[in-house]
């Protein structure tokens, strides 16, 4: 058996069906066997995952008839996340059939044992029975989605607005958070009211963030004992928790409260990020390697023990295994808390883990692979979420710290992202084709989410550059969405975040100097209020640099407000930066 498989660490039968791989080879002998393929996506933290591991998969005669009519396929959600987001059937498990080409024919989430063997019996019956017609739906069906659309039409700021509205639609005023159970924390919706708080000055967006934080932090979806955000709550009131925690909501969830921590007096949020900070320090991050674990598994008995109780007992099983974009995105959050916390050691991880990645996680283009597994070899090339995370730690690390290494990695990710995923109708790919392009992979997609952020750091990385093409590369990639974005109601957080960026983040601070002479002046501009203020250090013995910006290094340390590439005189000290700001 594959240690590739991960079962419910509780007995089951699952391991004695014939799991293969997501490969060729299994989709070889679906094709030969003319057999469906049964595709289980699963997690190691996914609870009814491992329900279904005891009870359908270790029925002996759900295992019998998949062993026997079908050629069943194992995938790990997140080690393989372009092959969940074109077959999850809305959760986890995921059981889907397909054709032995890999078009879907049927799917679920979790089936208890008799309903699965009947599907079973249904499926294999009608694949045998209509082979061919299946076959020619499926040429069908993938040219139809494979159409791409160009992108077009006119990006307008009231698209923040209509998405502002969905959100204030969706949320639920008495508790905090959005819908009604299972409740989850939405951190990109949060990440946009923050963003649109500070650049507008709007109170009831700061009132909404607020609440739901506060109300997650303060009930059962956050951990009291240990620390740390449990993955949702099934209740509307946030009180019962699904009790997996995971990095890429830590990631998320830290970097928010750090900026509300740098830019509000509500000392809960300042104690809810020492607290989760903490935990994942303790139990997520690997100090040999700078990397983040993926995840801490649920075990409700286990998280409802007092301290001392919980000292007596194995703590939940933490999957080892470092994901690039989680590891990445966990980086900038650290880098954010540092400055909000004044912690050198902080920052000093956040380097550490971006320097790993660096180091241990590229391939020859300069793209990072997706999974490490604890004394293993990089896993999975050419995913963009991983790109996208990683460049926007890279900016974030060198706006908090000023180190020079950190933009110009950001600059060569840049132009290998470009290089790798664009799409020829604009906006960028999932993947960049280097994997086997089996199944629906064949068909790539241009995610709204990550294309958003994508964006956002473009237009980041222009502003710090003074480069116009990023801009216009980044307007590009809006338009892809332009027509369609609202239909994902709330969910188009991130595109209405980035069109913030694009209408309002022209303004940059340019700061000359090595990164300790800026470190004071570097802290005025970052709390300037202008949350879309781009700040970027210049080393005094970058001569080039500094005389194609018109900038003495004489001076340093010096600071100069811009707005592209027109500056201010040189303010001398954080006074002097204040007042610049406030007579621009």
């Amino acid at each position: 058996m594959s240690p590739e498989f991960h079962f419910s660490p509780r007995p089951n039968r699952a391991g004695e069906i014939a799991w293969q791989t997501w490969g060729e080879a299994a989709f070889a002998q679906a094709e030969r066997e003319q057999k469906p393929i049964l595709l289980a996506i699963s997690a190691v933290w996914c609870h009814w995952c491992h329900v279904m591991d005891e009870t359908s998969y270790s029925d002996p005669r759900v295992i019998e008839r998949i062993n026997q009519r079908f050629v069943p396929v194992r995938v790990d959600n997140d080690r393989r996340p372009d092959v969940n987001a074109r077959y999850n059937q809305g959760g986890w498990p995921t059981t889907a059939f397909l054709a032995p080409a890999g078009a879907l024919l049927a799917g679920a989430t979790y089936m208890p044992p008799d309903q699965m063997l009947g599907a079973l019996d249904q499926i294999a019956d009608f694949f045998r029975e209509h082979r061919e017609h299946v076959v020619e739906r499926a040429v069908e069906l993938r040219r139809e989605v494979s159409a791409e659309r160009p992108a077009s039409g006119e990006l307008r700021e009231t698209m923040i607005a209509r998405v502002l509205e969905e959100t204030s639609d969706g949320y639920d005023p008495e508790y905090g958070g959005f819908g009604n159970e299972p409740k989850f924390p939405m951190t990109d919706v949060l990440d946009f009211l923050l963003q649109e708080h500070r650049a507008t000055g709007e109170q009831r967006l700061y009132d909404m963030l607020a609440k739901t934080l506060l109300a997650m932090a303060g009930g059962g979806m956050y951990d009291h004992v240990e620390g740390g955000f449990f993955r949702y709550s099934t209740t509307r009131d946030w009180s019962i928790p699904h009790f997996e925690k995971m990095t890429e909501d830590h990631g998320a969830l830290l970097r928010i409260l750090a900026e509300l921590t740098r830019t509000t007096r509500n000392q809960a949020f300042r104690s809810t990020l020492e607290s989760a900070m903490r935990y994942v320090r303790t139990v997520l991050r690997d100090p040999q390697t700078g990397f983040f674990a993926g995840s801490q598994d649920a075990d409700e008995e286990y998280f409802a023990l007092p301290l001392e109780e919980r000292r007596k007992r194995e703590a939940p099983y933490v999957d080892r295994t470092s994901y690039s974009n989680w590891t990445a995105a966990m980086a900038g959050a650290f880098a954010l808390a540092a400055a909000a916390l004044e912690d050198d050691g902080v920052m000093g991880e956040a380097r550490g883990a971006l320097d790993a990645l660096h180091e241990r996680m590229r391939d020859e283009n300069g793209l990072l692979y997706h999974f490490l597994e604890p004394g293993g070899t990089p896993h999975v090339r050419g995913l963009l979420t991983d790109q996208v995370a990683y460049l926007r730690a890279l900016l974030d690390a060198h706006e908090t710290s000023g180190e020079a290494r950190f933009l110009a990695r950001a600059r060569d990710l840049a132009a290998a992202i470009d290089g790798a995923f664009a799409s020829p109708n604009g906006g960028y790919y999932d993947h960049a084709g280097a994997e086997e392009q089996i199944g629906n992979l064949a068909v790539r997609q241009r995610p709204l989410a990550d294309n958003s952020l994508l964006a956002e750091c473009f237009l980041r990385l222009g502003v710090l550059d003074g480069d116009d093409e990023k801009r216009a590369t980044a307007e590009r990639t809006l338009q892809v969405y332009a027509s369609n974005y609202g239909g994902m109601r709330m969910f188009a957080a991130p595109f209405a975040r980035a069109l913030r960026r694009f209408f309002g983040g022209s303004a940059s601070v340019v700061l000359v100097g090595t990164p300790e002479q800026t470190s004071d002046l570097r802290e005025t501009a970052r709390a300037l209020p202008d949350p879309l203020l781009a700040v970027r250090t210049i080393a005094p013995d970058d001569a080039k640099t500094l005389r194609e910006r018109g900038m003495d290094p004489q001076l340093a340390p010096a600071a100069y407000l811009c707005r592209g590439n027109v500056c201010s005189a040189p303010a001398r000290t954080a006074g002097d930066l204040r007042d610049a700001f406030e007579a621009r």
